[in-house]
């Protein structure tokens, strides 16, 4: 149970780091050519990196109490 936990916690923080990765090349590439579907782009990316990363913290705490 520990290791599907420590599993599931990994992959959540790395689609948290892609989504925040993502986030800066958007607002990067929003300097050059701006769009006005640039806000939804990034409202869309913030919230999908902040409940993975919440997902990632969560799982976390629950397998250091998971029976191995």
């Amino acid at each position: 149970m520990r290791k599907e936990l420590q599993r599931k916690s990994a992959i959540a923080l790395g689609v948290s780091v892609i989504c925040g990765v993502f986030l800066l090349e958007t607002s990067f590439a929003h300097r050059v050519t701006p769009s006005p579907a640039s806000p939804y782009v990034w409202s869309l990316l913030g919230l999908v990196c902040a409940i993975a990363l919440a997902l990632s913290v969560y799982w976390r705490f629950k397998a250091k109490s998971a029976p191995e």
